[in-house]
């Protein structure tokens, strides 16, 4: 029988975590092991990679066919090396020999094949990932092959995602349903494994000492702290708890010439879902013109003040060079128009976002924006599973949402908008959108490909489906005795695997 995985482990991992010993906090000393001190704003939901939402876990304890390197090029992973038959459909990937689990059995192709039928079985959200994917061959231990349905370039990309990581089937079967649940009871095939864990307050990854690449792990821990205040992690940074903080807008100025800064453009694309399930959202001209009241270069240069760029569109700039010289991007923000469709509707409209600072700040600026052309916008604000969770119900009318690429291509973007898509959770379903991305999915020239894409974009910008925000632009303190914490713009954020620790 099919289930669905995102609720029920979410809720089970939290309560696992309830149970285990609390996080210590260690100020950075060159005596002691080599640890890293970092944060992340929002608690883990899983580790079951078939449950890959918070991703940024999955890169660190888990490992791949490939990855990518400190430098972002893709680099094989368990995979020790791949080849592609002439009409590229067909990939055979040899792994690793040395590849082991944590608890020192091999890494086989069993596990990559049981692990992607799984992710069917299960019908887990990313199920529809696995689209490409034929079928999938064990052609003896080591040795793993992928037939896909039509040649896809981006398809080596998508095996360093959460979804195409390797699982045991012995261990899923003995744990049953508390799989993914307790971080502590599972095996892992990447550079790090759980040391410690406590829900909201943190976890403490070690170094794998079955990790195949193992000699070039140059740290010994990871230390994450869950802080949802940026002021509290810019004080730890400055006390030395912490080696890498965020930066919040009020202290960019602050910060902006010490060594420490930095920043990094990425391609996490944040917007508002707007869910016709709610009746003043089913009409078109009402969605453009909620879309269009607030100034969204306003918001980017004034409230974030972190280079993070306004957007009128969803696939993020600079994924596919080729795709951006495919359209023209124009503002929306036309507060003449939002007055005109909204000012004598009276909408009351509740939208959720989650409980971090930025939300909080973006969700106001909204608010008061949306105020202006009388429509009356309350803000919940939630955790991220539970903001989750509201979304997946249809229980909203507005939400603030993100999304960073799971692959290197616009339709890690395009495809959430599909009608049936589990991330398509706002009711939109428009038969020549989906057209346009099946055409594109059988168009082998590349240039014709691109154009059917963006002509996808439009019509999904055009039917105001969403309405999309900004372009994330991360700014950060890091200490420099902290070097090779490497970032991502597909996929996983950040990897700890290259990180090099030199304490004065």
């Amino acid at each position: 029988m099919k289930k669905t995985l995102i609720a029920a482990v979410s809720t089970a991992f939290l309560l696992a975590g309830c149970s285990t010993t609390d996080t210590e906090t260690a100020t950075p000393n060159k005596n002691e092991k080599k640890v890293l001190h970092t944060m992340e704003s929002y608690d883990l939901l899983s580790v079951d990679p078939a449950d890959a939402i918070t991703s940024n876990i999955f890169n660190q304890i888990y490992e791949g066919l490939y990855r990518f390197d400190a430098s972002n090029e893709l680099v094989p992973a368990a995979a020790k090396s791949h080849s592609v038959s002439e009409d590229g459909k067909v990939y055979t990937f040899k792994l690793d020999p040395n590849a082991k689990w944590s608890d020192g059995k091999p890494v086989t192709a069993e596990n990559f094949r049981y692990a992607y039928e799984r992710v069917i079985e299960t019908n887990s959200p990313f199920a529809y990932l696995l689209e490409p994917v034929k079928e999938t061959k064990v052609i003896d231990d080591q040795t793993l092959q992928i037939e896909l349905k039509r040649p896809t370039p981006y398809f080596l990309s998508m095996t360093t995602f959460g979804t195409y990581m390797p699982v045991r089937e012995d261990i899923v079967k003995a744990q049953g349903e508390k799989f993914g649940t307790d971080p502590k009871t599972n095996v892992y095939n990447g550079p790090f494994t759980f040391k410690k864990y406590q829900a909201e307050q943190g976890y403490t990854l070690a170094k794998n000492a079955d990790y195949a690449d193992r000699k070039n792990v140059k740290i010994d821990e990871v230390d994450v702290k869950i802080i949802k205040d940026p002021m509290l992690a810019i004080n730890l940074f400055e006390t030395g708890e912490l080696d890498v903080a965020p930066l919040n807008s009020e202290n960019v100025v602050t910060y902006k010439n010490k060594k420490e800064y930095n920043t990094f453009s990425d391609s996490r694309m944040f917007f508002i879902r707007m869910n016709q399930k709610t009746d003043a959202l089913k009409d078109h001209k009402t969605r453009q013109a909620i879309d269009a009241a607030y100034d969204k270069k306003a918001l980017t240069e004034t409230l974030l003040g972190n280079g993070s760029l306004p957007a009128d569109y969803i696939v993020p700039q600079e994924l596919d060079s080729n795709y951006d010289k495919t359209r023209q991007i124009e503002s929306s923000f036309d507060t003449a128009q939002a007055k005109q469709v909204l000012a004598d509707q009276n909408l009351e409209l509740t939208m959720i976002i989650e409980d971090d600072d930025v939300s909080k700040k973006i969700g106001e600026y909204i608010q008061g924006s949306l105020k202006q052309q009388n429509v009356d916008v309350k803000l919940l604000s939630l955790p991220k599973k539970e903001r989750l969770a509201r979304e997946g119900r249809g229980d909203y009318d507005l939400s603030l949402a993100s999304w960073a690429p799971d692959y290197q291509d616009a339709t890690t973007y395009l495809n959430l908008f599909m009608t049936g898509n589990p991330f398509n959770m706002m009711d939109y379903s428009n038969k020549k959108y989906d057209g346009l991305l099946k055409q594109a999915e059988n168009e082998l020239d590349q240039d014709k490909r691109l154009a059917l894409l963006s002509k996808a974009e439009t019509m999904l910008l055009d039917d105001q489906a969403i309405s999309p925000v900004y372009q994330r632009k991360n700014t950060f303190l890091q200490n420099t005795e902290v070097k090779n914490l490497a970032r991502h713009n597909v996929g996983t954020d950040i990897s700890y695997k290259y990180v090099q620790i030199d304490r004065k």
